[in-house]
């Protein structure tokens, strides 16, 4: 009975794992960031807080002391004595005596001599068949993940400005041609909710000012589905082009014993 307790249980927690959704913030100002966080965790942010920072350093240093003391490595000064100096002068003569080494590359070429060559690999053979079964393959669980991401809390406000006016004219009309069909598209075929795009023109500005913030959320049991789909398609059409990889090789005849 507690046996079955216990699996109730961690099934229940990845239920839920797998029935929230991941929350990615982005946010390009003066200074831009990046949040990905499950519920209420941080998972990554961009760039990172200085007491991150300052806590990953610390880690990383008290992780290499301790490989250090693991090894019993000390560091240790050598000093010059006259026992060492006379030794030195003793190994000197005795390498102008001694015959001199092979060159580097001798060495080299006399150990790869025994070696067999290597084996260039061959690239499979591709084909734009090939490619366009690929493209099939992978488009519809593509489609789908890319479907099944909300937008939210979407906020553009952009100043353009250039230092003179008629670039800053040629600019905002290329930023509004640009901007407003595109976010027109998102909004008819993806699920997004826009909130506010404000973009003008400042005629005095010496540079663009620009502020963006955006909200993406995606169930994770949507985004596991979707690649575990396409890998299931990738693979059947790489099966495809290799019958040979899916082939398990013939069991060898059991050996009779002579009597």
């Amino acid at each position: 009975m507690t046996g079955w307790i216990i699996f109730g249980s961690i099934l229940l927690v990845l239920i839920l794992a797998l029935v929230q959704s991941v929350t990615i913030t982005a946010i390009y100002d003066k200074n831009p960031e990046v949040r990905i966080k499950i519920l209420c965790f941080t998972i990554v942010k961009v760039p990172e807080d200085e007491k991150a920072k300052r806590k990953k350093a610390e880690k990383a240093r008290k992780k290499a002391e301790k490989a250090a003391k693991k090894n019993g490595i000390t560091e240790v000064r050598p000093t010059e004595t006259t026992e060492s100096a006379a030794g030195s002068a003793g190994t000197a003569d005795t390498a102008e005596n001694a015959p001199a080494e092979p060159d580097k590359n001798e060495r080299k070429k006399a150990g790869h001599a025994g070696k067999p060559p290597k084996q260039k690999m061959k690239l499979p053979d591709i084909s734009l068949d090939m490619i366009k079964d690929y493209i099939e393959s992978a488009s519809p669980p593509v489609k789908r993940l890319f479907k099944k991401i909300r937008i939210r809390d979407v906020y553009i406000d952009w100043v353009v400005g250039s230092g003179d006016a008629a670039v800053t004219a040629l600019k905002y009309g290329g930023v509004c041609a640009a901007l407003y069909p595109a976010f027109e598209w998102i909004d008819t075929y993806l699920d997004a909710k826009i909130k506010e795009i404000n973009i003008e023109a400042d005629f005095d500005a010496e540079k663009d000012d620009i502020f963006a913030y955006i909200t993406l959320k995606l169930r994770i049991s949507t985004a596991l589905g979707c690649v575990i789909w396409l890998a299931f398609r990738v693979l059947k059409t790489y099966l495809k082009y290799n019958p040979a990889a899916g082939k398990k090789p013939k069991a060898r005849p059991a050996r009779v014993k002579a009597r």
